[in-house]
């Protein structure tokens, strides 16, 4: 770009302002180095809060330092200690407790078999008998005798049963089908006895009783065959129960879960300088995450991804319902700046090693500077965000996210309205008892009676959030060029440099500007405007008429009108200099940028009429440029600007009235309010013809009450008047 030549040749030198404009970066790529510097220093406080630092130790090694626990965590070791007793003192127990113990099925299909064996056994031997069928009896009762050792013994041997001799004789002397019918008897009542009766060592002559029964019941045995059943049954039935390994499993896992884990504490000692690391410590250590030497890419993709999207949840609300804040660096930059300063004091407290600490996270504060300084529905919003990044810094804690996005909404909710400094205080106790309720109340609900306890935690809470955000207030307004609630009312003291000056240097003006003020505030209020802003606007808005007050005919006091002697077109560069003046004024005393704005528009690009139609009788035949005798505007932008430039008209028509009857008073202000439309200065504002119509009705309702019909005295009373006050 080609730099302006002067005169003779030489190049003018850039000027401060050009080489800012050359130098600065677009408003877009502001935006994004604000966004991408927020995700970067959010993520650096949680890596440093999240991501301890790395430690190398072995075994046998003394410490460097003394190392704390960074979080609440289980003492693994010395939990599964206790957890490893009490499952040993439990299968202890199991094993001395019978309903441990079940019926071993293979203990009646056991006894069962050995009935069938000891059977066989016999049965063999009676079909070698039978063959000495045809000898004489006295041949197989001494063959029979012989055998009978023999067959004691294979039963023996191959059963395990001791029968006696007499028993075996009697078995080989019985008939083929009092054998069978026996050895079906003795089967099923040693496989039932063993099969549904619990038998232990206690109940082991019980069970071998009741076996006798049932053989001595049945008809079909003589007196010997019944003994002899009831030997071979008795020596088949012996405890049948046996341990259940699921049990015994049950009980131990049942002990382990009742064992308390035993917990480090954040900031509790884990190993101290000089001390010898155990392999306890190694394993605490591990689990805090301390000894991993690899860099933990996880966990930052994690909070960096998580950032993201909490930033994205507010991104997407300001793109959707406040897209002229997303659109503006300076709202951008303050709440970059309020996210990052609450975050940094939510690390920098959780990280006090004491279980009250969490419920001392200013998350309020943030919010209340974000309802002030930018917008308070997005406070609440970012409440939520604000709140869950708290939980995450303290440790995953459900109860402390929980209290911190309720705190954080109290906050944004109780400076949703706020007119003074001391509003900030009500905001303290308003968000101090509701934090203390929310602590209350999360006790029962965590089953921890001990959070309940620290209810006195909210109210500190709301204090300290309260105590910060007026300390910080002027900082941001100052630094961010803000104009708050609070600054216009500091604004609007009747001792500030630039009204008191203008009293005593322009008092006609300055009486002007108290009624602009009013009528301004009114007609704010009936269209949604803000009241403070045009009210404490008014007030500025002809502080450049201090420069040349006497030019000006409510300031001229019974003097000469100094206009008689000046051409209209220099009358009406005095006149309309006063808009250039003030604004020069207003920024060398640092009024805010929205105060200004509305300083320099609300003239607009109105006519000056009365010099205009004085040089236009002047000028006789000669044509006058209607254009040298208009403000140079710009026009009105906001609502605010607008109301202001009406009520500063309106009140300086409403003066000139010799009688201004209610009537009369709301005939002239319509007739202004028509001819500032049909002139156009409202065309780049978002003032609407229902908006003009409710700005009439405020204006003529306040000065009517300004101007209302009094009563007149009779002389003598008016003298008696006069004599009272002359007292």
């Amino acid at each position: 770009m080609a730099t302006p030549v002067q005169r003779g040749g030489s190049q003018r030198p850039a000027s401060l302002k050009e080489k800012r404009r050359r130098f600065s970066l677009s408003p877009t790529l502001q935006r994004w180095l604000i966004i991408g510097g927020t995700v970067i220093i959010l993520t650096a406080i949680l890596v440093t809060v999240l991501i301890p630092r790395r430690i190398e130790m072995e075994v046998g090694q003394p410490s460097r330092y003394d190392i704390e626990a960074q979080r609440d965590i289980v003492d693994r070791p010395s939990t599964d200690r206790l957890k490893e007793e009490a499952g040993r003192e439990a299968i202890k127990e199991a094993h001395l407790s019978p309903a441990n113990y079940d019926i071993s099925p293979a203990a009646s299909i056991s006894a069962e078999d050995r009935v069938d064996l000891i059977f066989d056994v016999i049965s063999e031997q009676r079909e070698a008998l039978g063959a000495l069928a045809e000898e004489p009896e006295d041949v197989i009762d001494e063959r029979i005798k012989a055998v009978v050792p023999e067959v004691v013994g294979k039963i023996e041997n191959e059963s395990g049963t001791r029968l006696s001799e007499s028993t075996v004789d009697t078995l080989l002397r019985l008939a083929d089908d009092t054998f069978r019918q026996a050895g079906t008897a003795a089967k099923q009542t040693a496989g039932w006895i063993m099969r549904e009766r619990r038998i232990s060592e206690e109940t082991l002559d019980a069970a071998r009783k009741e076996a006798e029964d049932i053989i001595g019941g049945r008809s079909a045995f003589g007196e010997d065959a019944k003994s002899a059943l009831v030997e071979i049954v008795r020596e088949q039935i012996s405890p049948n129960l046996v341990l259940n390994p699921g049990k015994v499993e049950l009980a131990r896992e049942a002990a382990e879960k009742q064992v308390k884990p035993v917990m480090i504490l954040k900031g509790q000692t884990i190993i101290r300088r000089g001390e010898i690391a155990t392999q306890d410590h190694i394993d605490i250590l591990s689990d805090l995450g301390l000894l991993s030497p690899t860099f933990d890419a996880v966990t930052l993709a994690s909070i960096v991804v998580m950032v993201v999207v909490l930033l994205a949840g507010i991104g997407v609300y300001l793109y959707l319902y406040r897209r002229d804040i997303c659109t503006l660096t300076k709202p951008l930059l303050i709440l970059s700046t309020v996210i990052v300063l609450t975050v940094l004091l939510i690390a920098v407290i959780s990280s006090i090693p004491w279980d009250g600490a969490s419920f001392l996270v200013p998350v309020s504060l943030g919010t209340m500077l974000i309802a002030i300084l930018v917008d308070s529905q997005l406070a609440l919003l970012a409440g939520v965000s604000l709140g869950i990044l708290t939980g995450i810094i303290s440790g995953g804690s459900l109860a402390s996210a929980v209290i911190a996005v309720l705190s954080g909404v109290a906050g944004a909710f109780a400076v949703s309205k706020i007119s003074e400094r001391s509003d900030l205080m009500r905001a303290g106790v308003i968000i101090g008892a509701t934090t203390a309720c929310v602590i209350a109340v999360a006790g029962p609900l965590t089953g921890n009676s001990q959070v309940s306890r620290m209810w006195y935690m909210g109210v500190l809470n709301g204090v300290l959030s309260t105590v910060i955000t007026i300390g910080c207030l002027p900082f941001f307004e100052n630094i961010f060029r803000v104009t708050t609630p609070i600054k216009l009312l500091e604004l609007s003291n009747p001792n500030q440099p630039l009204l008191r000056r203008l009293l005593m240097e322009a008092p006609g003006t300055y009486h002007h500007s108290i009624l602009v003020g009013n009528l301004a505030e009114a007609a704010a209020d009936a269209t949604g405007a803000d009241s403070l802003l045009v009210r404490v606007a008014a007030y500025y808005h002809d502080i450049g008429k201090i420069k040349r007050p006497y030019f000006f005919v409510e300031n001229q006091l019974m003097q000469d009108n100094p206009h008689d002697k000046l051409s209209p077109t220099l009358s009406t560069l005095i006149i309309t200099s006063h808009v250039k003046d003030g604004v020069e004024m207003a920024h060398r005393s640092g009024l805010p940028e929205s105060i200004i704005n509305i300083m320099r528009e609300h003239h607009g690009t109105t006519l000056v009429p009365y010099f205009y139609h004085k040089a236009v009788e002047n000028a006789k035949e000669e044509v006058v440029d209607e254009k040298d005798y208009r403000y140079p505007g710009p026009k009105p932008q906001t609502k605010e600007s607008a109301i202001v430039m009406l009520a500063d008209s309106v009140e300086a028509a409403v003066r000139s009235l010799s009688k201004p009857t209610p009537g009369r008073i709301e005939g002239l202000v319509r007739k202004i309010v028509k001819e500032r439309l049909q002139d156009g200065q409202f065309d780049e504002c978002n003032l609407t013809l229902k908006d003009l119509d409710a700005v009439a009705d405020a204006f003529v309702r306040v000065l009517s009450g300004i101007y209302h019909p009094r009563i007149e005295y009779p002389d003598a009373v008016q003298k008696d008047i006069d004599s009272r006050k002359g007292q």
